[in-house]
């Protein structure tokens, strides 16, 4: 706690407020610019992990939209909605099941 307590303080600092810390505190600025670092590579990492995933799930919902479409006619809007909430693992059954599927409501029922 006492480190977020000190990042909150340090992060409000102005640029006149912050050379004066960084001339009186050397070794603390050091610190606080590894640390500094550390949270940014974390939080891009972060970033990229959720970029990727709403990445493939944008790309199999836009897949299945259009196998649905190809195999059943027109989709839906409540189908639409369906597959736009649903995670990955639940469009990837979708998307395996969509071959044996009589109809686009017993499709998607499947979990």
């Amino acid at each position: 706690m006492k480190y977020i307590d000190f990042i909150d303080i340090y992060s409000a600092l102005d640029d006149n407020e912050m050379e004066q810390y960084k001339a009186q505190y050397p070794q603390e600025s050091n610190t606080m610019a590894t640390l500094s670092e550390r949270l940014r590579a974390e939080g891009m990492q972060q970033g990229m992990q959720q970029g990727m995933q709403q990445g493939m799930q944008q790309g199999e919902a836009a897949a299945l939209k259009k196998l649905i479409s190809l195999k059943f006619g027109e989709l839906p809007r409540w189908a639409e909605a369906h597959i736009q909430s649903a995670g990955v693992p639940e469009l990837e059954v979708w998307l395996e099941a969509i071959l044996t599927s009589d109809t686009l409501e017993s499709l998607l029922s499947r979990h």
